[in-house]
């Protein structure tokens, strides 16, 4: 996705797989790293367009939600384009282990909530064992079809991606919610 816009709009944009972010940003707290918390966060804050992958795959842990609120409601605040993957289904559990609500909190899933449009991707894991290891597309839809689905997950495809591109450029405000009105 990162790509694409960068390809169709020349837009600047940021790529990190949450875990990784995380522990670039813990990394600056020994003194033998040259690098700040603010030289790491800066960029990830202020670039027009972030995708940060595998939200809640990251242990849960204070430091973990003080960090990422800090991210999520900067870029919040500031209606900046944020594209967040996760393999954790978003349904309001708080008890549920595998829920993103146990894994983000309250305070991300809400802010979250207002700023994103969720697309849910039914579709075979292109690294399960199972799998040739030259598959094919039709193996995918092979391995896909016989996949087990949870029957009590709402449909929660909505509308089409907000970014817009207009006159060969991007648009990468956030236009949605009440954030900075």
């Amino acid at each position: 996705m990162l790509r694409a816009v960068i390809e169709k709009t020349g837009a600047q944009g940021l790529f990190y797989d949450t875990r990784d972010l995380l522990k670039t940003i813990r990394s600056t707290y020994d003194p033998v790293v040259k690098a700040s918390e603010s030289s790491i966060l800066r960029p990830v804050m202020e670039c027009p367009f972030l995708v940060l992958d595998d939200l809640g795959a990251e242990r849960p842990t204070d430091w973990v939600e003080e960090m990422m609120n800090l991210i999520v409601n900067t870029r919040y605040n500031e209606r900046r384009m944020t594209l967040f993957t996760s393999n954790y289904a978003d349904v309001p559990d708080m008890e549920d282990p595998n829920s993103l609500l146990f894994r983000i909190g309250f305070r991300m899933r809400s802010r979250l909530q207002e700023m994103c449009s969720t697309v849910e991707i039914d579709a075979a894991d292109f690294r399960d064992e199972h799998l040739p290891q030259n598959a094919s597309d039709h193996d995918l839809v092979s391995l896909w079809q016989l996949k087990k689905r949870p029957k009590d997950l709402p449909n929660r495809a909505h509308k089409a991606a907000k970014a817009q591109i207009r006159d060969g450029r991007a648009d990468l405000r956030w236009p949605g919610g009440r954030a900075g009105s």
